[in-house]
């Protein structure tokens, strides 16, 4: 078939579905209308929603999804994905694996209530189409049988030829969306969720390139355009947003966001979920305050609980997701309706087993079993007994010293100034050290020079030049030291920073005991 003639089909098709799409389940959801502004664009048409249905599956036992209960578990692994410019990993070496019977995570599976596939992943893109059908068939039919509702992220606004091209939230037109939830069903499935993919924040917020910068009604009419076109293939679907709290984002803009949502369609959206910048220094108070609007509302209010992207292990990604659960949830008050845990990052690489340590259904029995206990470890061979130590420097600038072991990748001390300068831990009592791990924040990137130095019993309490960093340094780089031999007696460790081509800043300055 000539291209031309196919293009003509396609026409064809969209023009009966969409005369056809308010008559579909009974009854047709009409968003209240609003008159235009000299800044709106007209919203871009429903494109062609027709696509070939696949053979149903084999029917698999299903167990009905409990989903009363509160927080609402989420769980959202990565699965795996090609690698592009954008994501150098694949994504979970065993995600599959959580789909066989006996797969060995039989007591997280039971604590998680919705599982949240990735639209890319599910994806009918001819050209990009990474679940096998037998993989959806199986993830499916698993998830049936644990009695686990099924979930899909979704961008739901289609690009212009002037904006969004490859921008989140963007996922392409609704026939996309359309053929994604007719091969779920195809698979035996019921799409009971979907979160959106931060729509707002990337439709009228972000101001980079390909920036659409559309007003709070379009993206609301889009948004609900694309709710009405999916309920045509699953009457019942839950419908949601996922938003960022970028760092300079006010929370006033999605509590506006939330009103305006209501305006034009008539009705909430069913949750909110915060993907939080947590290089952001008051996210805690942030995220609480939208929490506190969004129940008042009506709308269920959930957070995704995500390690560090820059983190080199799956260890280190669930430690420092830990320390936000509990810097949310026990410090400041959260009481999230939905608790997400979610990676889109390199970490973790492994979800099973469950009874293994840094997995990542280890970590969501470990958050009902001992989240006290999550995060930075600080008792025992291997743990960092620098972490919220007493902290001292030459100079504090930009931030305070106690940035640099506050267990947050994405917060940093400054001395806001070149070198010569200094910062120091102080342990409290002595320690054997075996190791030593620095982040490095420094722009631009250059040769360097970092003296480690330290104090205590062991060195009859005067300062020793334990090791020499000399060369060029990266920003965001870590340097680890690992001793030939522990260093007993240590309570002091100073960095002592001799030459930098930027003003002297660290990360982390985590001190790893050998006891």
């Amino acid at each position: 078939m000539s291209r031309t003639k196919q293009k003509l089909l396609e026409q064809i098709c969209f023009a009966l579905v969409l005369a056809l799409l308010s008559g579909c389940n009974g009854s047709q959801v009409t968003p209240t209308p609003l008159p235009p502004t000299a800044t709106d664009i007209p919203p871009t048409p429903i494109s062609n929603l027709h696509s070939p249905t696949p053979s149903p599956p084999t029917p698999t036992p299903v167990a009905t999804p409990d989903l009363t209960q509160r927080p609402l578990i989420w769980f959202a692994p990565l699965p795996p994905l090609s690698v592009d410019e954008g994501r150098p990993f694949i994504g979970a070496e065993d995600f599959i694996d959580l789909f066989n019977p006996d797969a060995p995570w039989a007591q997280a599976a039971n604590r998680i209530h919705v599982f949240k596939l990735y639209g890319e992943w599910v994806g009918t893109d001819p050209w990009n189409v990474h679940a096998s059908d037998a993989e959806l068939q199986q993830a499916v039919a698993d998830l049936n049988r644990r009695g686990i509702a099924l979930a899909m992220e979704a961008g739901p606004l289609e690009p212009t030829s002037t904006c969004g091209q490859g921008i989140e939230g963007f996922g392409g037109p609704l026939r996309s969306g359309i053929r994604d939830a007719r091969r779920i069903k195809a698979a035996g499935g019921t799409l009971s969720f979907i979160a959106l993919d931060e729509p707002f924040a990337f439709a009228s917020i972000y101001d980079g390139p390909q920036a659409c910068q559309w007003s709070p009604e379009r993206v609301a009419r889009e948004v609900g355009a694309y709710i009405q076109g999916m309920r045509t293939i699953f009457p019942d679907l839950i419908v949601g947003d996922t938003e960022p709290l970028w760092r300079d984002v006010d929370v006033e803009d999605y509590k506006n966001w939330l009103r305006i949502f209501r305006e034009v369609n008539g009705y909430d959206l069913a949750f909110f979920h915060l993907d939080v910048d947590f290089g952001r220094a008051d996210w805690p108070e942030a995220a609480k305050e939208l929490e506190d609007f969004a129940r008042g509302w009506g709308i269920e209010f959930g957070i995704i609980y995500m390690g560090d992207g820059r983190a080199l292990t799956d260890e280190a990604w669930l430690i420092s997701a830990g320390e936000r659960v509990k810097t949310y949830e026990l410090i400041t008050g959260g009481q999230p309706d939905h608790v997400l845990f979610q990676s889109w990052t390199d970490h973790p690489d492994r979800t099973l087993p469950e009874t293994e340590p840094y997995t990542f259904t280890w970590f969501v029995n470990a958050y009902f079993e001992d989240k006290p206990n999550l995060g930075v470890r600080t008792e025992g061979p291997g743990a960092n007994v620098g972490y919220g130590k007493s902290m001292s420097a030459s100079r504090s600038a930009q931030s305070p010293a106690e940035k640099a072991v506050d267990g947050n990748t994405e917060t940093f001390w400054g001395a806001g100034d070149f070198a010569p300068q200094w910062i120091e831990v102080d342990l409290g009592e002595s320690y054997t050290i075996a190791e030593l791990r620095l982040l490095v924040g420094q722009s631009p990137d250059g040769e360097t020079v970092h003296q480690v130095l330290v104090r205590g019993p062991g060195t009859r309490d005067a300062y020793e030049v334990l090791h020499t960093f000399s060369g060029v340094t990266l920003d965001l780089q870590w340097l680890t030291l690992t001793m030939s031999e522990p260093v007993q007696g240590i309570r002091y460790v100073r960095i002592e920073t001799k030459s930098s081509p930027s003003w002297v800043s660290w990360g982390e300055i985590e001190v790893i005991s050998a006891e």
